[in-house]
């Protein structure tokens, strides 16, 4: 059976004032290619369908036309768990009738796990749906006060479901959120690998990771949330990554979504499909008679870091005549080489020096004298406060 793995398509989400409705449609004419090339026999999307809890006409209208359009013309069963973008109930909706065409959505979290199954010529292959949930959802369903993290509530709801994962069968497990297997070591310690967390919309840390070492029980594990391609500390537990470059920190990354192949029981081949967007999101930088080179004219999505030592006028307007699709821009200062000074000088600088001369590197200006009498006088007091 082989499996196309996809997440966060995030539909209805804009760049900056630019809505991106016409670059997602783009990405599912993709989206169909692959499906015929790859002879796909089902969908997975691990979360945030949508990008915000009540999405507008427009982007579910488009969501109507993909799924409509997978259904009809290819006879695709696909699989989809809401995310924290989500909302759980809108997800939800009509989700009983739409099985019957194949459709499968998982909503708000629920103790016992949708499973769905479907067979090809090795057998049955079993899909939980795991939508995104909290740790306080899970200690309620349960009236389990002892869980608190996320690791314990996931623990808890693979060992309410375990039952129903028959070992014998192979088993493929959905779920949207921070995840990463921790290694464990023979003496009992063990330490996961860090996420790359490139535009997702998360905590900074590890205080949220949960621990998909109890979830050995599935052949693989679709994971959604992250928006970088990835391994979830196993080959068989991953984030397909979203299909498009949703924020400017996504500027070096390069998108695709993952095709899983299963075959008999333990025979499981992964490989990811590049994916090519309608307009590029690139970080250009360089002084502004650089930039708005005529030859350099892009349709691209930019964001512009302007190196110069003063205001430039018309900065904005002059970039858009170059690149229609200008996100932003910043403004960097190139400071002069004969300012450097070597680290091993800095040590032998008296401290009101040191001040002055990261100052002028700031400012490009000298600080006057009553200035410097203040700098005197605040450097006097730390020197005798130390004392």
């Amino acid at each position: 059976m082989k499996l196309l793995h996809t997440s966060d398509w995030h539909i209805g989400r804009s760049l900056f004032e630019f809505s991106l409705l016409d670059d997602q449609r783009d990405f599912f004419t993709q989206l169909c290619a692959i499906i015929e090339q790859e002879q796909i026999d089902a969908l997975l999307i691990s979360g945030d369908l949508y990008d915000r809890s009540l999405p507008s006409a427009q982007a579910v209208s488009l969501l109507d036309e993909i799924f409509t359009t997978l259904i009809s013309r290819y006879h695709l069963p696909i699989l989809a768990i809401s995310g924290n973008h989500d909302s759980a109930r809108r997800i939800a909706y009509g989700s009983r009738l739409f099985e019957q065409s194949g459709l499968h959505l998982a909503g708000g979290w629920q103790p016992q796990l949708q499973k769905i199954t479907l067979t090809d010529s090795y057998g049955a292959v079993n899909f939980f749906l795991l939508p995104y949930f909290l740790p306080q959802q899970v200690r309620l369903q349960y009236e389990d006060k002892e869980i608190h993290s996320s690791t314990e509530a996931f623990q808890k709801i693979i060992e309410h479901n375990r039952s129903r994962i028959d070992q014998s069968e192979r088993n493929v497990l959905l779920a949207h959120g921070f995840f990463m297997r921790q290694n464990h070591h023979a003496d009992g310690s063990g330490k996961a690998e860090v996420p790359l967390c490139c535009g997702c919309e998360t905590s900074v840390g590890t205080s949220d990771l949960t621990d998909l070492s109890c979830a050995d029980c599935f052949d693989y594990i679709a994971l959604g949330h992250l928006h970088g391609a990835q391994r979830a500390g196993s080959d068989t537990m991953r984030y397909s990554g979203s299909p498009l470059k949703y924020s400017v920190d996504e500027a070096n990354s390069r998108k695709s979504v993952t095709i899983v192949e299963l075959k008999e029981k333990g025979e499981i081949s992964v490989s990811l499909v590049p994916i090519t967007p309608r307009r590029d999101l690139r970080v250009i930088r360089g002084t502004i008679d650089e930039l708005c080179d005529r030859r350099r004219a892009s349709d691209d999505y930019v964001f512009a870091q302007i190196i110069s030592q003063g205001p430039v006028l018309n900065a904005m307007s002059r970039l858009r005549e170059v690149y229609p699709h200008t996100l932003g821009l910043s403004f960097q200062q190139l400071l002069p080489q004969q300012e450097f000074v070597p680290s091993e000088d800095l040590a032998a600088l008296p401290p009101d020096e040191l001040f002055q001369r990261f100052y002028h590197q700031v400012n490009q200006q000298e600080l006057c004298e009553p200035q410097k009498k203040i700098v005197q006088n605040v450097l006097q007091d730390v020197l005798h406060a130390q004392t």
